[in-house]
């Protein structure tokens, strides 16, 4: 958490504020955000213009105007919040980006999982856009159903590992991948393998959906509030799930009580009766 959603309307929000403005000042105050650079290494940054803000999967992309992109994740608990110039830090603030005409831009991380890191070139026509995504998968928003059944294929392991390995499919966590499979009709327990080509479109046209929903409701905001826009305002998603967190409760669809079940370290939601 947060998942693809969450990470798009912060890519979003920060595009419509950002983009176009100077970077005056980049100071980071916390080492583990940039561990994989020397200290000081991102002010290389500072006079650059913000050219745009791309996303893969759960990383933001942010493109200068010299073809530099610093690479953001947020993993457990990082946020970006606006700020003006000046303004109180809260918390466990890391790193603080001051933009000419558009005040700061901080990055707060309680748990310290999150990162900012310099790429080694620019974005490309290809994907993954920058080298050190080259092990993920396709953009679940960008996904096809050829590339989920030739993948899925191949595979023994239980859907919803395979939804959540990043490798295979880029954005989708423990949230989402129980909701698609719920909209679906899928067992999160079934084997990759096992799906029909039908079953394979109605996978891929829930993944599609359930994402696209969840953006326009700004994402989920679980009871732990770790996830925050650009803004510092909770999404509303959490009041759709049909099955994340509802085990004891009734499907949506049909009545029964949805169950929670263990797959490898995760634990998956799903409806006994209605899922197959």
């Amino acid at each position: 958490m947060p998942e693809l959603p969450e990470v798009e309307t912060v890519r979003q929000d920060l595009a419509a504020f950002y983009t176009g403005c100077p970077l005056d000042h980049l100071e980071v105050t916390g080492r583990r955000t940039v561990r994989r650079h020397v200290p000081g290494r991102l002010a290389a940054l500072e006079g650059r213009a913000l050219r745009g803000i791309g996303r893969h999967g759960k990383y933001l992309l942010f493109e200068w105007d010299d073809g530099q992109v610093l690479v953001a994740h947020l993993r457990m608990s990082g946020q970006f919040l606006a700020a003006a110039a000046g303004a109180p830090r809260a918390p466990h603030t890391h790193a603080v980006l001051s933009f000419g005409g558009a005040g700061e831009l901080h990055f707060v991380d309680p748990r310290t999982f999150g990162e900012l890191f310099l790429a080694e070139t620019g974005p490309s026509t290809s994907l993954p856009p920058v080298p050190e995504l080259a092990h993920m998968g396709p953009d679940a928003l960008q996904v096809t159903a050829a590339h989920l059944a030739t993948t899925l294929a191949k595979r023994r392991a239980a859907l919803k590992a395979l939804l959540v390995d990043q490798r295979i499919l880029a954005g989708i966590g423990n949230i989402y991948s129980d909701e698609i499979c719920w909209v679906a009709k899928l067992r999160p327990d079934r084997q990759g393998a096992s799906l029909s080509r039908r079953e394979v479109n109605r996978l891929t046209g829930a993944v599609h959906g359930v994402l696209q929903g969840a953006i326009a409701a700004r994402g989920s905001t679980l009871a732990d509030q770790r996830y925050r826009d650009l803004y510092g305002s909770v999404g509303s998603y959490q009041s759709q799930h049909r099955v994340y967190a509802r085990a004891g409760q009734g499907c949506p669809r049909c009545g029964q009580l949805v169950e929670k079940l263990k797959i490898g370290a995760k634990s998956a939601y799903f409806c006994p009766r209605c899922q197959h």
